[in-house]
């Protein structure tokens, strides 16, 4: 008896630090997420942009003539949640820039005076900008978290600096070195290509006080405004998933509460009765077989949660130091879902616990044997502790 309530005290240990039985299906806002180390969730950005310069007298020129499509820009990042980012950017280029100019046009007679016509001559400006941009992710934050999201709403804002270091005219090249604080916001739009490599598209303005001539209005004074569009690649670093945190299962601890309360109660009755009973021949037990250990799965889940992997890391030592045949035997609880579901489900949980002793333990697939019951084979009375991998040794 003192064994029952001892193995029910280790069950509800193990109770209170699991996961949520349920799956979790709340905004990714209203979700906890375990840290990760320092080295998680980065990533690398390459990619093209092309620019437009908006203010002051570029309005006169032709649209496509004031795009520049050569703009480079490399990025490096990190998500520190699933919502929330930052990102260092360097960019590089052209911008071009038509200021306000006027050329004569002597006149064929002497006695009439010259025409001046006005024009608005291209300005190649060279300039390279550094922002620091702080990333949003709208989806994220409103919607439950799946790492294998494939679209992704990304606004974003930053500040930087930017400097011109020259300007190609008609004329000639002009030394600019000119230096300018910049703010920037736009918005990106993610598409998910792989674990890895995510597909960018994204626009964003850009103000800065660089003094072009375009800007430098007779009288006036203008900010310089560049609007871009740009296509990049991400590439994640190192791991790119975040775990989410639920509270513990009440229904789960209630019913473990519940049992030890029986048991007690149990156990003080069988206290009263007398300490001695007349000697007996115990009978001869048969070998038994050698028992493992048990995973436990949250509700609807095959994923394998932190404080159960030590269950099967235990089952992949003595995998490594005896021969026998291991046995994964899957269930699911009989109360959710229906039969054919909870028998897909118990096999998964079988394949999962399979695919780590195999890829992370080294454990060859040969040793596995694998079988799943759905809910036709309750192993516990209480309905919650069925949802599990139980493990041996033959």
């Amino acid at each position: 008896m003192k064994t029952n309530i001892i193995t029910l005290a280790l069950a509800t240990l193990v109770a209170t630090g699991a996961m949520n039985a349920q799956e979790n299906n709340q905004p990714a806002h209203k979700t906890t997420f375990a840290k990760d180390k320092a080295s998680a969730h980065w990533f690398l950005e390459v990619g093209d942009a092309a620019t437009i310069s908006l203010a002051g007298t570029n309005r006169h020129a032709k649209f496509g003539d004031r795009i520049s499509l050569v703009n480079p820009n490399l990025g490096i990042g990190r998500w520190i949640s699933p919502a929330f980012g930052m990102r260092l950017q360097l960019q590089g280029g052209n911008i071009y820039d038509f200021p306000y100019s006027t050329r004569m046009i002597p006149s064929p007679s002497p006695a009439a005076p010259p025409t001046y016509v006005v024009e608005y001559p291209r300005n190649d400006v060279r300039y390279g900008w550094a922002h620091l941009d702080f990333l949003f992710d709208v989806t994220n934050y409103f919607m439950p978290y799946r790492e294998d999201r494939v679209f992704h709403l990304i606004p974003f804002v930053g500040i930087g600096g930017a400097y011109v270091p020259n300007v190609k005219t008609p004329q000639g090249t002009v030394e600019r070195k000119k230096f300018s604080p910049t703010v920037d916001g736009g918005l990106q739009l993610k598409f998910r290509l792989s674990r890895v490599i995510d597909f960018n598209v994204e626009g964003k303005m850009t103000a800065a006080d660089l003094k072009l001539p375009a800007t430098a209005l007779p009288g006036d004074r203008t900010a310089d405004f560049i609007g871009q569009v740009g296509a990049s690649l991400t590439f994640h670093l190192g791991k790119k998933a975040f775990d989410p945190i639920t509270p513990n299962d009440p229904a789960l601890i209630a019913s473990l509460n519940d049992e030890l309360n029986r048991l007690r109660a149990e156990n003080a009755e069988l206290a009263k009765r007398p300490e001695r009973c007349p000697d007996v021949v115990a009978p001869v037990a048969a070998t038994p077989k050698v028992v493992g250990n048990v995973i436990y799965f949250r509700i609807n889940s095959a994923v394998i949660d932190r404080n159960q992997v030590i269950n099967v890391y235990n089952i992949a030592e003595y995998a490594k130091s005896n021969t026998e045949t291991i046995t994964l035997v899957g269930y699911a609880d009989r109360q959710t879902g229906t039969p054919d579901y909870n028998m897909a489900l118990s096999k998964r949980r079988a394949e999962a616990v399979a695919d780590m002793l195999v890829n992370k333990y080294g454990i060859s697939r040969d040793r596995l044997k694998l079988d799943w019951k759905g809910d036709t084979v309750q192993p516990y009375d209480e309905n919650v502790w069925n949802r599990i991998v139980l493990m041996s040794a033959e």
